[in-house]
């Protein structure tokens, strides 16, 4: 079997700049608004239960 190997590419140091998010469907968007004033997580917000779960170590000191 026979490798072949090319120079590397330099990658431009400038990015693209991101595209702009789409707009949310009306569905989901009436579904989030009923999600939030339910108390309940919406996708795209940030979910402090988790953050507190996450944040503390799993195991009692001993």
């Amino acid at each position: 079997m026979t490798t072949t190997t090319r120079p590397a590419t330099r990658v431009s140091d400038r990015t693209a700049p991101p595209l702009p998010a789409p707009p949310d469907e009306p569905i989901f968007a009436a579904l989030a608004a009923h999600w939030r004033a339910a108390g309940r997580v919406v996708p795209g917000q940030a979910d402090r239960e988790w953050v507190t779960l996450a944040g503390t170590y799993p195991w009692p000191p001993r």
